[in-house]
């Protein structure tokens, strides 16, 4: 039997969103079972031998031969650990799952896992309440694994500029050595702050320039873009819409971290995550900052969230490289770009 076409546009938007979200909840629940699997085989196997040390060496050794990092083999030994029915985890799921393993205390840990699926709480809930159990003296059961250490993010806004002299007069600084003259009479002075905008009424290519007084240099040199292709875990190929009619394809080197070389089975792992949050043609937003030794503009990038997920916040592709353990961090980087 043929499957039917949806024949007005509210029928095919329905069906669609219907897809998306099954397609989303299988994708999450296979992940859950997979890691939920490799934990359980893990655990097991360790069991096997006697010696407590056993534990960490044959992780790392299965890190070496399999490319996935040591954290993620300890994340999901504890996960398989903590929730060894896995009936009880699928609909947690598997990013809320991992968090809450953290917590050695069963009975809390029970609690916290029954509250999150009852009230639908996003991770970010359940990150501040470990936090607030672990500074009430909780004991951790992350502490049996390396924490990653985290990048501060350099959110900024896109469409803002900063008026520089460069010694002929005031112009727009659009980053990446590109300017745009202001003309005579425009009333602004260096150190402004600006938005650019598409002005109807102007010539091709023109903008309407508005003084912005709340801004502040931390919001500058961010802007949306398009991925054009991801090339490794830690480089993107990237359009910048860099201003009204400007749009810059860039090769974009994630900021304050290094992932293991392409040709290495760690490095194709990276480049698989990200391929997973990714692809091309995506939408995301980039914070840069000045080019590194190697004359390589460095970047914060920050991906939407999936569109059926209301709960949370977009995603710091930075850090989720970091927290996965796809990446050490590298911390040589600059002042913002201008």
């Amino acid at each position: 039997m043929a499957l039917s076409v949806p024949r007005t546009y509210a029928e095919l938007l329905r069906r669609v969103q219907a897809t998306l979200f099954a397609g989303q909840r299988e994708i999450e629940f296979a992940w859950v079972r997979t890691y939920h699997e490799t934990g359980r085989l893990i655990h097991r196997h360790v069991l096997l031998e006697k010696r407590a040390d056993y534990g960490a060496q044959v992780i790392h050794r299965l890190a070496q031969d399999t490319g996935a990092s040591e954290r993620r083999l300890y994340e999901c030994r504890q996960f398989y650990r903590c929730f060894p029915i896995l009936r009880q985890v699928a609909e947690l799921g598997w990013h809320r799952g991992r968090l809450l393993a953290q917590i050695s205390d069963p009975a809390e840990r029970n609690t916290l896992a029954a509250a999150a699926v009852k009230h639908d709480w996003p991770s970010a809930e359940i990150v501040q309440r470990v936090r607030s159990l672990n500074a009430a003296g909780a004991t951790s059961a992350a502490a049996q694994f390396p924490p990653a250490r985290l990048l501060q993010a350099r959110r900024g806004t896109p469409g803002l500029h900063p008026i520089v002299d460069r010694g002929d007069g005031p112009v727009v600084d659009l980053g990446f050595r590109l300017y745009r003259e202001l003309g005579r009479a425009a009333k602004f002075a260096t150190g402004d702050i600006v938005r650019l905008d598409e002005d109807p009424a102007a010539p091709l290519g023109a903008s309407r320039i508005t003084r912005v007084n709340d801004a502040t240099r931390y919001e500058l040199f961010t802007y949306a873009a398009t991925i054009r292709r991801v090339l490794d875990g830690d480089t993107l190929a990237a359009a910048l819409a860099v201003a009204p009619g400007i749009t810059l394809e860039l090769k974009l080197r994630l900021r304050g971290l290094d992932c293991p070389e392409l040709g290495t089975t760690a490095g194709r792992a990276a480049k698989r995550f990200v391929d997973g949050l990714v692809a091309a043609g995506d939408g995301v937003v980039i914070s840069t900052t000045k080019p590194d030794k190697y004359d390589r503009y460095l970047a914060d990038v920050f991906l939407p969230p999936a569109p059926s997920d209301k709960r949370e916040a977009e995603i710091f592709l930075n850090n989720a490289l970091l927290e996965h353990g796809h990446a050490v961090r590298y911390d040589s980087v600059g002042p913002k770009a201008e």
